[in-house]
């Protein structure tokens, strides 16, 4: 439950300027920062791409089936019922996605919590 406790305040303590016209999710990102997000050997199950419709990861892809927006602050965080499909299996799973804007000691941050287990990955953003 602390877990919990520790998202919703992070949510709810999103600035407005976080909010964008398009979801803050959508993008490129890399689960151990900018390095990953370098095309060479050894940085592709590093990296994610996310759109409205659909998530890439290294090993799977899964299409967006329904999403809803947790936080009032704009579209800083959401949750997901994701088909994923990759390695030959098919699979159901809801996610939530979490961005932490960028503020002068780190960079912008997408939390990527299992909603099931509560395992989270940090990525963070690409550049172009």
């Amino acid at each position: 439950m602390k877990s919990a406790a520790c998202i919703v305040a992070l949510i709810t303590g999103m600035s407005a300027a976080a909010a964008q016209s398009g979801p803050a999710y959508v993008g490129k990102w890399g689960v151990e920062g900018p390095d990953a997000c370098r095309d060479g050997v050894g940085t592709d199950d590093l990296k994610a791409t996310f759109t409205a419709k659909q998530f890439e990861y290294y090993a799977s892809t899964c299409r967006v089936m329904s999403s809803r927006r947790l936080s009032r602050s704009g579209a800083t965080a959401h949750r997901f019922k994701l088909q994923c499909e990759g390695e030959g299996a098919k699979v159901d799973k809801e996610v939530i996605l979490v961005v932490l804007e960028k503020t002068d000691p780190r960079p912008e941050l997408l939390l990527h919590i299992d909603a099931a287990s509560w395992d989270t990955l940090t990525y963070q953003r690409c550049g172009d």
